[in-house]
This record gives structure tokens, sequence and C-alpha cells, in this order.
């Protein structure tokens, strides 16, 4: 379906490499629908239309990943496997989104768990949580729900943690699908992780009412 030359990889990935344009004369792919590329793992399709060649921007070409039209116009032939016309041509723009390499991975981060496994990862998160001096799980996914999308520096400052600390702790929520992470937005927060997070904001108050209980 989707061709990507492998150097182009990491990128996608990382989430650098948003948009692409395929030498199609149909719409392949349809807004919403997950695909898979070669060799490269699940494509989520945000957006996709016709656009001529000719009014290929600069930042649409930075976003794709090309070092300059040239570049581009040599790739996309390849692709093509033919001369083309970029003045009169048009191509099929497409707004990707990596999603990683394993469908299961995917439909628990979009919360599709058993009752039994958001219990057992809620367990976890608290203990998790109880043997930090700072705790910091429940707030950080409380803030990356609140603002969407936050970068690494803006979450250093917030929970007043060095960039090292945050990489590894983030690296620690994504490995449980409880956050996503893209190279232009920063971290967010994904569907299992709000679920997540309304379990544990329940067990903390409970928590706190049994301690009031015990104080009186």
């Amino acid at each position: 379906m989707f061709r990507f030359l492998k150097k182009y990889h990491d990128d996608i990935k990382t989430g650098n490499i948003t948009l692409t344009f395929q030498p199609w004369d149909t719409l392949r792919v349809l807004r919403g629908k997950i695909y898979r590329a070669y060799n490269l793992g699940l494509l989520r399709v945000l957006d996709v239309d016709f656009k001529n060649l000719l009014d290929i921007t600069p930042e649409e070409l930075k976003r794709c990943g090309y070092s300059s039209l040239s570049v581009f116009q040599k790739e996309f032939e390849e692709m093509a496997e033919r001369r083309v016309d970029f003045e009169k041509e048009r191509a099929v723009r497409i707004e990707v989104e990596y999603i990683g390499e394993d469908i299961e991975n995917y439909k628990k981060a979009m919360g599709n768990v058993k009752d039994s496994e958001l219990y057992n990862l809620k367990e976890k998160l608290i203990i998790d949580d109880q043997k930090n001096a700072t705790p910091w799980i429940i707030k950080t996914l409380r803030l990356l729900r609140e603002y969407d999308y936050l970068p690494s520096r803006d979450l250093e400052k917030r929970l007043r943690v060095p960039a090292e600390r945050i990489r590894y702790n983030m690296k620690k929520l994504k490995a449980l699908n409880l956050i996503t992470s893209n190279q232009r937005k920063g971290y967010g927060i994904t569907p299992l992780g709000v679920k997540v997070l309304k379990t544990l904001s329940s067990e903390k108050k409970k928590l706190e009412l049994k301690k009031l209980e015990m104080m009186e």
C-alpha cells in the first residue's frame, strides 16, 4: 500500500514525518482508517486528498522529510517508476500518524482492555508511585490530559524533574501504552491513559477519605 524509503522509517516512527505524497491516480486509502506499511508498521490516515504537484509547498516537503524539491522529484519518480510531469500532474496527499508495529498494542492504547487488566495496571502504577520519593505518575497523566500534548521541556518545568528523568519516566509510561509521543508536539495521553487516570484518581480519593476517618 504505502511506499517509504527505509531512510525515512525512523522519522516516521518518531512523528517527525507526518505527510506523504503518493503517485496514485485514485484515492486508495480512507480518512480515519489504519493501514500497514511494508517493513514499517501501522499508519492511521488523518487526511487524504489530491494535490497538484506544482502547488506543493516547502513546508509540506519538510513534513515529508525531503531536504529539497529536487530530492522529492527524484524519489517521487522512483516510486512512480516513470517520468513525471511536475507542471501538470497531481499526487495523492496523505497526512499520517504512526501508531506502532502491533495492532494489539494499539487496541490497548485505545482503551480496549479487560477489567482485570485495568485493575492490574492500576495496582502496578500505585505501587510504583509509592516507591518514588516524589510521586509523579498521576501528576504526569493529569498534565497530559489537561494540555493534550506537552513537550519534554514543559514537563521538566511543571514536574521539576531533569530531562534525563523525564525521558526515562515517559519511556515507562509509553511501554504500558498510557502515553504517546510525537517529535513535533511532545507527549500526549492515550485513551487507555485517560481510563487508568480515572481509576487512579478514584483510588486516591478513597485513600484520602480513609485517612480522614482514621484521624477522627
